[in-house]
C-alpha cells in the first residue's frame, strides 16, 4: 500500500475513533463504578491500544491523541470559563482522569519516525533486452593465389 494512501486511511481511522473514546471516557465518569462503566473504559482504552499499534498510519493516533490533549489543556486556560455551564461540565467529566494521559500516549505513538515511512519495497529489476548473438564468422578460406 502506498504512503498516501496508508496515511489517509489513518486519518479516516483516527477521526471516528476520536468521540468513540470520548464516549467511553464520558460514560465511565458519569456512571457509578459497575461492569458495564468498567466495560466502556477497557473499550475506550482497548481502541487507544489498537491506534497506536505500528501496522497503521500514526495519522490514527494522531489525531485523536490532539484533540484529547487539546481538550485537557484548554480545560485548564482562562477561556475555559466562557463554554456554557452544561459543556463545561462535559469538559471537566472528560478531562477529570484520563484524556491527558490518553492523549499523551496516542501523541508519543506518533513522533517515531519508522512508523511514519512506508514499508521498503524492492526496486523492480529491469532486465535489459540482449540482442541476439550475432551468427559466427565464417571459417577464412585460404586463397588459392
Amino acid at each position: 500500500m502506498r504512503n498516501g494512501v496508508r496515511h489517509v486511511l489513518g486519518a479516516g481511522a483516527g477521526l471516528p475513533a476520536t468521540p468513540l473514546i470520548a464516549a467511553g471516557f464520558l460514560y465511565s465518569a458519569s456512571q457509578d463504578p459497575d461492569w458495564l462503566a468498567t466495560g466502556a473504559l477497557v473499550a475506550a482504552m482497548v481502541l487507544v491500544g489498537a491506534l497506536c499499534g505500528s501496522r497503521i498510519s500514526p495519522l490514527a493516533s494522531l489525531v485523536p491523541g490532539l484533540a484529547f490533549a487539546g481538550t485537557a489543556i484548554f480545560a485548564r486556560t482562562p477561556w475555559a470559563g466562557q463554554v456554557r455551564a452544561d459543556y463545561a461540565q462535559a469538559y471537566l467529566d472528560l478531562i477529570d482522569p484520563w484524556s491527558l494521559p490518553a492523549g499523551a500516549v496516542l501523541l508519543a505513538a506518533s513522533i517515531f519516525p519508522a512508523r511514519w515511512r512506508g514499508s521498503e519495497r524492492p526496486e523492480p529489476v529491469l532486465v535489459e533486452e540482449q540482442a541476439p548473438a550475432p551468427p559466427p564468422l565464417p571459417k577464412r578460406i585460404p586463397s588459392r593465389y
